[in-house]
């Protein structure tokens, strides 16, 4: 039995992934996953991690693959703790549309959390906006200086 999932063809993350779009944001990539700046900037240093194969969930993963995701999130969690200096990390992941999944390949979101930020203690996907007026750095398909530059920070202290 599969989980009901949101719409997207084609993937998104494929696509990036594939290296076909949006490559200013992939920050690292191994055989199995990428890296990438999440373009909804919550919280500066937002990242995804995502398999490079197509897989909508988590249960679709293989053991290699999810060893592959853990990696490049621990490799990230790393560099922001030295770059941002943050109160903590934040792991999450939603598989499924009841859950939140917005985008049809499993991705895991790792975010550098400050005190005050934009949406309190939860996942930033609880923080809705009125998307004809959300500020760029909220707006996935915005790209700005701002976020090109955070991208470049996290790819040069992962050298």
């Amino acid at each position: 039995m599969s989980l009901p999932l949101p719409p997207g063809n084609p993937c998104y993350f494929c696509e990036i992934g594939s290296g076909s779009t949006a490559q200013w944001s992939v920050i690292e990539r191994s055989e199995l996953a990428f890296m990438m700046l999440n373009g909804r900037q919550f919280e500066v240093g937002q990242c995804i991690v995502a398999p490079t194969r197509h897989a909508p969930t988590l249960l679709d993963l293989s053991t290699d693959e999810i060893s592959a995701v853990m990696w490049l999130a621990q490799r990230v969690a790393a560099a922001m703790v030295e770059l941002y200096r943050p109160d903590g990390i934040l792991l999450y992941q939603n598989n499924g549309v009841g859950s939140g999944q917005e985008v049809p390949h499993f991705h895991l979101h790792v975010v550098p959390r400050r005190e005050g930020s934009d949406w309190g203690l939860g996942p930033p996907h609880l923080a809705r906006f009125d998307s004809r007026n959300r500020p760029q750095k909220f707006d996935h398909t915005s790209t700005t200086s701002e976020k090109m530059a955070t991208a470049e920070d996290l790819r040069q202290k992962l050298l």
